[in-house]
């Protein structure tokens, strides 16, 4: 009779269910409240700052991303369907909307270390 060796695989199957398990909390959580979709779906676009720089938002199923000028876009996350956060927190996009829920402006909010 011929025995396998199902070791090998065990300890790979272990390995992968370990390694989706610990994945980092931001990789599972959306960064779009639920309640929010519909409304942070109209900020959706390309703005012009007052300064003349352009700022860029992209509002997908689960994920928000904002880019600055030419830089990359990056993941940031709604506070509420009015206020969006980078990821470290210094920055904050607040968007002015019109009577009937559009946005009409957005101000881009820098913190400065100190």
């Amino acid at each position: 009779m011929k025995t396998w060796n199902l070791r090998p695989l065990t300890l790979s199957a272990a390995l992968l269910a370990l390694m989706t398990l610990t994945a980092p909390a931001s990789a599972q959580d959306p960064t779009v409240p639920a309640v929010d979709r519909s409304a942070l779906r109209e900020a959706h676009g390309d703005y012009v700052l007052d300064d003349g720089r352009t700022l860029k938002v992209q509002v997908g199923a689960r994920r928000l991303s904002v880019g600055l000028d030419e830089h990359p876009l990056e993941l940031w996350r709604a506070e509420n369907a009015d206020l969006l956060v980078s990821p470290d927190g210094m920055r904050r996009l607040r968007l002015y909307r019109n009577v009937d829920g559009s946005v009409d402006r957005v101000a881009l909010e820098i913190d400065r270390v100190r």
